[in-house]
C-alpha cells in the first residue's frame, strides 16, 4: 500500500503527509484500490488464455472476493485517522453483504435447484459478462455526469491526472515484481505463475465501486475516490495483456527449472534417447 495517510475530521479531509498532489480524494482512492482483492472475470480469462491453472484461479478469486467484502473496509479504515469510519464500519460491511454476498448465495442456490438455469448461464456466459461490464460502465457514466454537473472535477488539474497515471503504473509494476519473485522463491510451476501474475496482481473494480458508494460523505466526493480505480483497472489489464503470450511459452522463464526447485533439467543423453534422430537410408547402388 502507498504511504498516504488521510486525516479525517467531522467537516473535511486535511492534506496528507509526505508526497502531495491533487485533492485528498485521489490519495484515498489509491489506498482503497490497493486494499481490494483480485479480479473475478478478467484475471480468469487471462489465465485461461495463458494456459495457466484455471481451477486455482477460480478458487482464489472466489475466496478472495468473499473475504474482501469484510477485510477491505477494515484494512482501508487503518489508513484513515479519526472515528468517521469507525462509526460506520459495521453499516458498511452490512451494505456490502446485502449487495454482494447475498446475491451470490441466492444465485448459487438457484443454480443448484434448477438445472435449466445453470445450463442457460453456461450457454450465455459471454453475454452475461458483457452485461456486467455494461452495467459498470453505466454506473461510471452516471457518477461522472453527476460530478461534472456539480463541478467536482474543477478541483483537478491535468498535472494531477498525469501523476495519478504514473503512480498507478508504478504500483502495478511493483505488484508484478513482488509476485514474480515470490513465485520464483517458492518454486511455483508455470501454470501457477500465470495465476500469480495475471490474477493476484490485479485488483477488482466491482467491489471498489460498492465500497466507495457506501463511504460516508465526510471523506469527500465518491467519484473522485473512485477515479484512481477507474484509471488503474484498465491500465492493469493493458499491461498484463502483454504477459499472456510470453507466459504461454514454458521456455520463457528458465528460473523455474533450476535444480534448487527439484525440477532437474534432463541430461542431453536422455533427450537424445527420447528424441532419436531419424535414420536416413542410403540408396542401393545397382
Amino acid at each position: 500500500n502507498l504511504p498516504f495517510r488521510g486525516q479525517v475530521n467531522s467537516t473535511n479531509v486535511s492534506a496528507s503527509d509526505g508526497f502531495d498532489f491533487g485533492p485528498q480524494e485521489l490519495k484515498l482512492g489509491i489506498i482503497l484500490f490497493n486494499c481490494l482483492p483480485c479480479t473475478i472475470a478478467t484475471g480468469i480469462v487471462m489465465v485461461t488464455d495463458a494456459e495457466g491453472d484455471v481451477m486455482a484461479s477460480v478458487t482464489i478469486s472466489t475466496i478472495a472476493n468473499l473475504a474482501g467484502c469484510f477485510t477491505s473496509p477494515l484494512i482501508f479504515s487503518l489508513f484513515v485517522e479519526g472515528d468517521v469510519l469507525g462509526q460506520n464500519s459495521v453499516d458498511l460491511v452490512k451494505k456490502l453483504g446485502l449487495s454482494l454476498i447475498l446475491p451470490l448465495f441466492v444465485g448459487k442456490i438457484i443454480s443448484l435447484l434448477f438445472h435449466s438455469v445453470r445450463t442457460s448461464v453456461t450457454r450465455f456466459k459471454r453475454e452475461i459478462g458483457l452485461l456486467q461490464n455494461t452495467s459498470i460502465c453505466i454506473i461510471l457514466w452516471m457518477k461522472l455526469s453527476k460530478s461534472i454537473y456539480k463541478g467536482t472535477f474543477s478541483l483537478l488539474k491535468w498535472q494531477d491526472l498525469l501523476v495519478l497515471l504514473a503512480l498507478c503504473f508504478v504500483v502495478h509494476l511493483f505488484q508484478l515484481g513482488i509476485n514474480f519473485f515470490l513465485s520464483v522463491f517458492t518454486c511455483l510451476k508455470r501454470e501457477q505463475v500465470c495465476v500469480m501474475l495475471l490474477l493476484v496482481s490485479q485488483k477488482t473494480l466491482v467491489l471498489g465501486t460498492a465500497i466507495a458508494s457506501a463511504l460516508p460523505s465526510s471523506l469527500g466526493d465518491n467519484t473522485l475516490i473512485l477515479l484512481p480505480a477507474f484509471i488503474a483497472h484498465p491500465l492493469q489489464m493493458l499491461l498484463d495483456s502483454f504477459l499472456v503470450a510470453p507466459l504461454r511459452r514454458s521456455t520463457v522463464f528458465p528460473l523455474f527449472s533450476r535444480p534448487s526447485c527439484g525440477r532437474k533439467t534432463p541430461s542431453p543423453d536422455l533427450v537424445e534417447l527420447a528424441n532419436p534422430e531419424p535414420v536416413v537410408e542410403e540408396p542401393l547402388l545397382e
